[in-house]
């Protein structure tokens, strides 16, 4: 490995806002066209699964390690890196439970093409402060140090470096949270790192947890804030997106029917880093002309007028609540936005914005009624919601997780579900990454092929990796490179994968 960042790099990553967001500018208005596609679906009970446009998936040997990690398309290949337990470029250990992922730099040095992405780990507690990620480095920022009860925060973030089609780096940048699952990259060359807790519990420091912290590119330039950003609430947050038209955020919330869809308008629109502690609306989403409208069971294509109603409290505790449904455990935000009419989802999770739309799934899966997950459209120049994408059925889509948009206006979804709920035949075996299709049907792109004995994970080196077959265990933090040659991923197992192949012979 090497050293993380020289200071033509340095000097680079200080060029602000406007430097990276251009590194982002022409993806994202050349997708528009795809974008509209997969938007527009065609009218039935619920999604189908059909077959690949890239063809079946076969084992296929990382490029690093020799082993068959994952299934793919043929003509597909690709390099993991940052395993649990490797040594990252700072000398400690990296951390397990790899979970969302975001791009936040995308630059040329010199002649070499370079990505910097930030990876959260979604680690709850332990009973060894030691285990607090960058624990033992003053010089990594941690929120909370504290005990709550008889255990540490011991969750954050690693760095990534991509150079020139190889993994070079990485190192901590974040600790001291608790469950940062998802999150989602500013505009400026930052990440969004989300605490995924509804617990009113207070630490020995006396911080309270549930909130959304930033975290820069280069932390050696500038620490990640140990301040919440606390305007954009306490809740079990899963990801947030920026529409970079408005600057505005969209965030879901992954608490079992009781959440509903956020925005936050930033009171400095302008952004950059450590601009959303200056604050901003709350809001959350309401079906038009009707109170609390339950969405956990549309149908294909199914549509709805919204509007938006606020959150006047975001730092809320949460409580109790009596819902359309019963009584559930809520956020104080959504107790808010639920007093204000505010829709019903089953548990949103991924969140993605692309050319006006934001796309963000629902994973909740039950028996009664069936469901295994739901994707979302909402157009943001319409203020109409669609859902493109039904399942009730775990072989169609298994609690789709985190998503994204491929430059190329592709929808993909990682899967996180188990082998428990409607469409279970045949038995599930592992966790898929699928695509949407622009009629609301989907096809599977990748497998989950992860099962090694101690002796095969040591034998690469892997002394850290978890053994036994871990099929079942969840995608996650699948996104792209602005160009759209390289799809990043977690198996949150705990390795992180770059895939590259033939792109262009499918809707990726």
């Amino acid at each position: 490995m090497t050293d993380s960042f020289d200071t033509s790099r340095r000097s680079l990553l200080k060029g602000g806002s406007a430097a990276i967001a251009a590194a982002f500018g022409g993806p994202i208005a050349a997708m528009a066209t795809r974008v509209a596609e997969a938007s527009q679906c065609a009218p039935a009970a619920a999604s189908a699964l059909g077959a690949s446009p890239y063809g079946p998936t076969a084992p296929v040997k990382d490029l690093t390690t020799g082993l068959p990690l994952i299934e793919l398309p043929a003509g597909f290949s690709y390099k993991s890196h940052g395993w649990r337990g490797d040594i990252m470029s700072d000398g400690l250990p990296t951390p397990g439970a790899h979970d969302g992922m975001g791009v936040v730099v995308s630059r040329r040095v010199g002649r070499s093409t370079e990505i910097i992405l930030v990876r959260n780990h979604e680690l709850s507690t332990s009973s060894n402060a030691a285990n607090i990620i960058g624990g033992s480095r003053s010089n990594v920022a941690k929120y909370d140090t504290g005990l709550t009860g008889t255990n540490y925060q011991v969750g954050g973030n690693t760095n990534l470096i991509w150079r020139d089609g190889n993994w070079v780096g990485s190192y901590a940048s974040f600790g001291g949270i608790y469950r940062p699952c998802a999150g989602g990259s500013s505009t400026w060359g930052s990440w969004l790192s989300n605490e995924e807790i509804r617990s009113n519990n207070i630490s020995s420091t006396g911080k309270k947890h549930g909130y959304i912290f930033e975290i820069p590119a280069d932390t050696s330039l500038n620490a990640a804030s140990t301040t919440p950003i606390y305007d954009m609430g306490r809740m079990a947050h899963e990801a947030s997106a920026i529409d970079p038209a408005t600057g505005y955020w969209y965030l879901t919330e992954d608490q079992g029917n009781a959440n509903t869809l956020y925005r936050f308008l930033p009171n400095n629109i302008q952004g950059g880093l450590n601009s959303l502690h200056a604050g901003g609306r709350l809001q959350g989403l309401k079906v038009r002309n009707v109170t609390n409208a339950d969405l956990r069971d549309p149908t294909l294509c199914q549509e709805y007028a919204v509007e938006w109603v606020d959150v006047p409290a975001p730092d809320m505790d949460g409580a109790t609540l009596s819902t359309v449904n019963g009584n559930v455990s809520a956020s104080g935000p959504y107790i808010q936005a639920y007093a204000n009419g505010a829709a019903i989802f089953g548990a949103t999770e991924g969140c993605w914005v692309a050319n006006g739309v934001v796309f963000f799934t629902d994973k909740q899966v039950t028996t009664t009624p069936a469901r295994a997950g739901r994707i979302w459209a909402l157009d943001l120049a319409t203020q109409t919601l669609k859902a493109i994408f039904v399942s009730n059925s775990l072989q169609v889509g298994n609690s789709p997780d985190n998503l994204c948009v491929s430059p190329r206006g592709g929808v993909l979804f990682c899967e996180d579900g188990g082998t428990g709920g409607p469409g279970n035949t045949p038995a599930i075996t592992a966790q898929h990454l699928k695509v949407v299709t622009p009629e609301g049907s989907s096809y599977t792109f990748a497998k989950h092929n992860y099962d090694f004995t101690r002796a095969q994970l040591d034998a690469v080196g892997k002394t850290g990796a978890t053994a036994g077959n871990q099929r079942n265990s969840e995608w996650a933090g699948c996104v792209f490179s602005p160009d759209g040659r390289v799809l990043f991923v977690n198996l949150y197992v705990g390795v992180t994968l770059a895939i590259t192949g033939p792109w262009q012979n499918g809707t990726l």
